[in-house]
């Protein structure tokens, strides 16, 4: 039979869409199953057999549709292959693509032991490959993935996790036991609210000590010897003042860095790195970002949290001792003062109690 007109790739020209199917049976039955894909083909429901399985299209996939994709940031790139090359392939490797059903999906998150929050993404990830496939490559008719049932979702901690001052103050304290680049990560972190990759890509450059200004202009994406670095989570540069407690610190930090370049001469390659390792790379993201800050936090004593989570704290102190919200959102890099005021609107209470007494006093007659 005949579907349309296509381009012969070789020669350019159009030719006609001949498709040759095989009905075993009757003349009948034959003419029926006709019938039955001019019907599909005419409201543009027919979908071509192939015996592409579901690990060849994830494939296909991700080397045609993520790895040259010019909207997605690297990092995001980088996750979408890890999680399909580590899990969704040999999950679903040998299902013929079209015969993959929302019950196989569903068997993959009940019988995996990975966290919710992990499996949602997972399952964000392969609704994606599978619209692909849907709508761009008219490979299956409908999105299986939509139809899962019981879809994994995050467990959701509504309450944000903050320190008080005392608490950051003894985990400084622990932190500078440790060393002084450790310290100033952390207090820059605090002082700035700086994201970590904000902190792990800042170069000295960024840095002027003497008007204690910090200028934020990227973020790291993957350390390592050849670094690769992008713009800030917003797109936006932004410049943030310092203390003089952290100017100082920040001060020791370069003389002893300065030393370690000279100790170890041409074993360290000098990339301008604010928080570099012994051979000039920047610190791993992760290593200080998880591994490190959990064991400060144990040796501190003082409440489990995230790193990201020193982010909120940085934006509590600050509105709590009177801060401008204007000030936080510019020091945070939030596009929108709205933003700013929603995500720590726990703090308005105190705000508002301090502005009716601060007027209170004014009028006191």
């Amino acid at each position: 039979m005949t579907m349309g007109r296509k381009i012969d790739p070789k020669t350019g020209k159009s030719r006609p869409n001949q498709k040759w199917i095989t009905v075993r049976g009757t003349k009948k039955q034959a003419q029926d199953r006709l019938n039955e894909i001019l019907y599909q083909y005419n409201r543009g429901e027919y979908i071509e057999p192939t015996s592409m399985t579901t690990d060849e299209w994830l494939q296909k996939w991700l080397d045609v549709y993520v790895s040259h994709s010019t909207k997605k940031r690297k990092r995001t790139i980088e996750t979408y292959a890890s999680v399909t090359n580590r899990h969704l392939i040999p999950a679903f490797e040998d299902i013929p693509l079209q015969k993959l059903t929302a019950s196989h999906i569903q068997h993959y998150y009940n019988t995996s032991k990975l966290a919710s929050s992990t499996l949602e993404q997972h399952h964000a990830i392969l609704h994606q490959a599978l619209k692909v496939a849907t709508i761009n490559e008219r490979l299956i008719n409908v999105n299986p993935a939509e139809l899962v049932v019981e879809k994994p979702v995050a467990e959701k901690n509504l309450e944000m996790e903050v320190w008080s001052q005392e608490e950051v103050r003894k985990f400084l304290l622990v932190a500078r036991g440790v060393g002084v680049q450790t310290e100033a990560f952390y207090r820059l972190a605090v002082e700035t609210g700086m994201r970590r990759g904000e902190i792990c890509g800042l170069k000295w450059e960024d840095v002027d000590l003497d008007a204690e200004r910090i200028s934020i202009m990227r973020t790291l994406l993957k350390a390592g010897p050849n670094p690769e670095l992008g713009p800030p989570k917003n797109g936006r540069s932004r410049a943030v003042a310092i203390s003089s407690q952290m100017s100082i610190l920040l001060k020791k930090h370069k003389l002893e860095q300065n030393k370690l370049k000279l100790s170890l001469g041409g074993a360290y390659t000098d990339k301008d790195f604010v928080f570099a390792k012994d051979s000039g790379d920047p610190i791993q993201i992760n290593n200080f970002g998880q591994r490190s800050f959990a064991d400060l936090i144990r040796q501190a004593g003082v409440r489990k949290i995230r790193f990201h989570d020193l982010r909120h704290t940085c934006a509590t102190l600050l509105l709590e001792n009177g801060t401008n919200p204007k000030i936080v959102q510019e020091r945070l890099g939030h596009t929108d003062i709205s933003m700013t005021l929603n995500r720590y609107s726990h703090v308005t209470p105190t705000m508002q109690k301090s502005a009716a007494q601060l007027l209170g006093n004014a009028l006191d007659i």
